[in-house]
């Protein structure tokens, strides 16, 4: 059971997120995936409420935070996460990014290594490739171009997203995990995503690597054709100390794909550096 999804003011919007487990807890915060919300965790705070506090929170232009705000970077999501963090008096946290939530990852490792106990660095990249940017690029072209207004969400696309991204969808066993995705993806804005696509085209952290000395797992899924194993090894080479996991039969959202997996490895990271 977790509790009512909260909002602060931090940084001049009005942040909204989740806490949930023991009050004197360490604490993992999860950033979400591109296009997702908070409740891409459900599966992980079912998980690790009993033994941690449990922060989740909507990235601006995501869920229930600045859904009609303007343009952001990723280093201003990094400066919310540390706001709220303040806000919540948490000292330091482990931190978990999944593909957008990962890029914040590295903006926190470079402006806020204080904050960190360590870092899940998942299914992601610190720069987009040619092929990345032109793909981005279309898609905020598209939606510019689109009657889409300030509500219009993705639920138009959210089959043929979760088709894309999550590995073998179709298998019975995944049903309940894909109405939860189609639920996320139809409450995302065409605008919020873009504004994210937005930022995500303005970062390159590629050449920065060695500037990261927080703990550091890289997690990939098998089957991810977004941002595939063999892509993210270079994180696992440039940081410092960090090794790659990949979780088989996982696409873009390893999380979801395969929860157990993914739960078993983070805990048993968390317990390595110190949890």
């Amino acid at each position: 059971m977790t509790s009512s999804a909260k909002t602060e003011p931090i940084n001049g919007v009005s942040l909204n997120y989740t806490l949930d487990g023991p009050p004197n807890a360490p604490v993992i915060t999860f950033a979400h995936a591109l296009s997702l919300n908070l409740r891409s965790w459900d599966l992980q705070i079912a998980a690790f409420t009993d033994r941690y506090r449990v922060l989740c929170i909507d990235m601006r232009g995501h869920g229930g935070t600045d859904r009609n705000g303007g343009a952001f970077s990723i280093e201003d999501l990094a400066d919310d996460v540390a706001g709220l963090l303040d806000h919540l008096s948490v000292a330091k946290t482990h931190f978990v990014g999944s593909s957008l939530g990962a890029m914040v990852g590295f903006a926190m490792a470079f402006n806020h290594p204080n904050k960190l106990a360590s870092l899940m660095f998942m299914a992601s990249q610190g720069a987009l490739p040619d092929a990345g940017v032109t793909s981005a690029r279309e898609r905020i072209a598209a939606m510019r171009a689109s009657d889409a207004t300030a509500e219009t969400t993705m639920a138009a696309q959210a089959d043929a997203t979760i088709e894309r991204l999550m590995h073998n969808p179709a298998d019975d066993g995944h049903a309940a995990r894909v109405q939860l995705m189609r639920h996320i993806l139809g409450d995302t804005t065409l605008f919020g995503q873009a504004r994210a696509y937005e930022a995500i085209l303005d970062m390159n952290y590629d050449n920065r690597l060695g500037e990261i000395h927080t703990p550091t797992l890289i997690v990939a899924g098998a089957q991810d054709s977004s941002t595939p194993p063999s892509r993210m090894q270079m994180y696992a080479d440039g940081i410092a100390g960090a090794r790659m996991e990949i979780i088989e039969a996982a696409g873009h959202f390893p999380n979801v794909d395969q929860p157990g997996a993914f739960n078993a490895l983070l805990n048993n990271f968390i317990n390595e550096v110190g949890g």
